[in-house]
């Protein structure tokens, strides 16, 4: 490699830029834990490499230090763009309002999910665009501070923040090797800039003496001290972090990936708590009122909207099913109608547009039974006959289904629930009757539907025992069901106290018990009604029911939770007087029945987070134009900089001008850096004020001696004596002088002399007055 190249090489800072990268994607490591799948890790990557490489490639064509923060930026920010908004672009380049709007939306998805989710939380679209405009942002600062800014102690700042927020957030006690990996990358960091910086010394090649000791001797000694206590504090700091307890991480952010309540739903592509635990408990608790679904519907009985269905009891829980592809339907398959339903029962149509989806892939929220379903932005679906659930293959954010209803005050044929389930055509688990409660069940049974044969009037009859006193609705357990977590059925059946799933799966037991299959449905509520007519489901709204195998309508929903948080019981199930309530009340979806306890009143919903930001954008919007102008400036000040220090070189005619341009180059690029002009004396005298008043090893003297000499041989000696060669030796050696003089400088007044050099202020001011002497 010639001495060009090795410059250019040593210019671009490749190995500490490669640093910079790694210590970035180290901060994100613990974000694999964190996170459930790792849809954000190679686009990451890439684009934390794409951001080392443009530092790197703008520091070796000697590009201004703020150019090389911007051009970083804007090839980060057009890497996100190209990766998750190409759809958005203009010709695939150009930025649109649709541009902003989708970064919204993703944000606001993001949001939700981080705020909601218990670790390891989903990977949805928002949430990988986030992490990977956060890792693309902190690339960008870690390298403009570290490498480009030559400050590496203070790209520290970046790497700790994001470094905290991805491990005070997991739970758990954070694993040592997490901290390990970023400290000694960020030790990297600060030794490859003491190298740099010691290297600049003078004591390198030659003796200084002082009081008759070199000024070198201890230093290797100090220098062995230094990083003996370094790894010490390293090894302290592993050790104590795996041995001391971890505190709770609110003071990053409540919920922040690691909520246990995860009990909502994310903005657009997030999970719902109880899809996975079948429990909705959380949700129930939920204060959000970000809509999980938004819709419109001309129907008059509103029914609740299903998402999944489980029959698996185990171990005192409901697990959500096992759902094998084998099972499924070709994608977008006509629905099978209702074949199990007997001819003669009445049936209605009903049309739900459903014009706001928030529940990702694979749910899908909608009445059952299910007539035919439209979706929207290019969604597919395929049907599992075994639970009539739809099982999404794509996000759609809007869809349109069409349901049947049994309409209110419609009689039923003759003959519907007389004949009894024959076991030997149901999976076995539908009649699973839990064994520790299976006693307390079969009593209950027992009592309530006595000899009636009738599966539909038995399963009536359990589901009127649940809504009537005494039993209550609350979302707090009696203290002795909850002291015996092995027998959750037989405490409820013995405080007569729960919310939807004990109601719910106590009468899936019971039916069971009957010999009635049964399994347990998970969905929402319909929701409340909106000025505009929509109508609004939110997380609190999420509910469970059981369905039973009815003879004559095959799997058939009931309702036995009593309380404001339930549903009214569907038509079949009704009395006369609960039916005729029904069709008087057309547009309550929450019925509180006489006999049943009203929960308090919840306090006021907490302004969410998106509130906030409306609340903050004026000063948001403030603040972003602050920035821009500052921004403005630091790019501006550097290039008027750059030109007015090359002036000289630019307007050059002969090797004689371009020695004098080099000479100006060289006084105002050391200005910059706190260097005062030397006084129009003798190039050696000026050498000799440069080599006082600045830190140069052997090769930098060396370099402005030849500076000087050129300078003298162009001034005095006579005319034809330089050579552009000449001119083109001395650019080379005034790069070399200004380099060792930047890297033996304070890290302010480096930072200083890249974002607002003296001589951008200068050339701003000589600019300005020519422009007024013109007039």
């Amino acid at each position: 490699m010639s001495r060009l190249d090795d410059t250019a090489f040593q210019r671009g800072m490749w190995p500490e830029g490669l640093v910079a990268a790694l210590a970035t994607l180290a901060v994100a490591w613990p974000l694999t834990e964190l996170l459930r799948e790792d849809d954000w890790l190679l686009p990451g990557v890439l684009l934390v490499a794409l951001v080392a490489v443009t530092g790197a490639v703008l520091r070796t064509v000697d590009a201004p230090p703020s150019l090389v923060s911007v051009g970083q930026l804007l090839v980060g920010l057009g890497g996100l763009a190209g990766t998750y908004l190409r759809d958005t672009l203009w010709r695939g380049v150009v930025p649109t309002s649709e541009t902003l709007e989708e970064v919204g939306e993703l944000l606001r998805q993001a949001g939700t999910v981080l705020q909601t989710y218990a670790a390891p939380a989903p990977t949805t679209q928002g949430v990988s665009f986030l992490v990977v405009a956060v890792l693309t942002l902190t690339a960008v600062s870690v390298d403009s501070m570290g490498v480009t800014g030559r400050a590496p102690a203070s790209a520290g700042i970046p790497l700790a923040a994001g470094f905290l927020v991805s491990v005070s957030n997991s739970g758990a006690a954070m694993e040592p090797w997490y901290f390990a990996a970023i400290a000694g990358l960020w030790l990297v960091m600060l030794a490859q800039q003491g190298r740099r910086v010691t290297d600049a010394w003078p004591s390198d090649q030659r003796r200084e003496s002082r009081g008759g000791d070199d000024v070198t001797s201890g230093s290797p000694r100090h220098r062995g001290l230094a990083q003996v206590l370094g790894s010490l504090a390293l090894v302290a700091s592993v050790v104590g972090a795996a041995a001391l307890p971890h505190l709770p991480p609110t003071f990053l952010g409540d919920g922040l990936a690691r909520n246990p309540e995860a009990r909502t739903t994310d903005g657009g592509g997030g999970q719902v708590s109880f899809t996975e635990t079948m429990d909705p408990s959380q949700d129930l608790r939920s204060q959000s009122r970000t809509p999980v679904l938004s819709y419109r519907t001309d129907a008059v009985n509103l029914q609740p909207l299903r998402v999944t269905a489980t029959e698996r009891w185990d171990d005192g829980r409901w697990v959500a099913p096992r759902r094998g592809t084998g099972n499924l339907q070709p994608p977008n398959a006509p629905l099978p109608g209702p074949e199990e339903i007997a001819d003669g029962v009445p049936l209605q149509p009903q049309r739900l547009q459903v014009t706001g989806n928030r529940l990702p892939p694979p749910h899908l929220a909608t009445p059952s039974p299910l007539e035919s379903v439209s979706l929207t932005g290019g969604a597919s679906y395929r049907f599992d006959p075994t639970d009539s659930t739809l099982v999404l293959q794509s996000a759609s954010p809007s869809y349109e289904a069409t349901y049947l209803v049994v309409p209110g005050g419609a009689e039923l044929p003759p003959g519907v629930g007389e004949v009894p389930a024959d076991p030997g055509a149901f999976d076995e688990e539908v009649l699973e009757v839990d064994p520790v409660s299976a006693d307390a069940v079969a009593a209950l049974a027992d009592q309530v539907v006595g000899g009636e044969d009738n599966t539909l009037a038995a399963a009536v009859a359990i589901q009127n025992h649940f809504r009537r006193a005494p039993y209550r609705y609350s979302l707090e357990l009696a203290p002795s069901a909850q002291a015996d977590a092995s027998d959750p059925i037989g405490g409820f059946l013995a405080t007569q106290q729960g919310y939807c799933v004990q109601y719910a799966t106590a009468m899936v037991m019971m039916a069971r018990s009957e010999g009635i299959p049964a399994r347990m449905a998970v969905g929402f509520l319909p929701g409340n009604v909106q000025p505009d007519g929509t109508r609004q489901v939110v997380a609190a709204d999420a509910h469970t029911w059981p369905e039973l195998w009815i003879d004559g309508m095959g799997w058939t929903r009931f309702e036995p939770t009593p309380g404001i948080r339930s549903n009214q019981p569907p038509a079949y199930a009704r009395n006369p007087v609960e039916n005729d309530q029904g069709a008087q009340t057309t547009t309550v979806t929450q019925t509180v029945t006489p006999s049943a306890e009203p929960t308090p009143t919840a306090p006021p919903a907490d302004p969410s987070l998106l509130d906030r930001l409306r609340e903050l954008l004026p000063l948001l919007a403030q603040v972003l134009g602050a920035v821009l102008v500052l921004a403005l400036i630091m790019l501006v000040v550097p290039l008027v900089g750059r030109r007015y220090r090359e002036e000289g070189v630019r307007r050059a005619g002969s090797a004689e001008e371009q020695v004098e341009g080099q000479w100006t180059l060289l006084v105002r690029s050391l200005q910059d850096l706190g260097v005062d002009e030397p006084p129009e004396r003798s190039p050696r005298d000026m050498r000799r004020h440069y080599t006082s008043e600045t830190i140069l090893n052997r090769q930098g003297e060396d370099a402005m001696g030849r500076i000087t000499t050129t300078l003298e041989r162009s001034r005095y000696a006579p005319a034809a004596t330089v050579r552009e060669t000449d001119a083109s030796r001395m650019g080379e050696d005034v790069r070399s002088v200004v380099d060792q003089v930047r890297h033996a400088s304070p890290w302010n007044m480096r930072a200083n002399a890249a974002l607002l050099p003296r001589s951008g202020l200068d050339g701003l001011r000589a600019w300005a007055g020519g422009l007024f002497r013109r007039r």
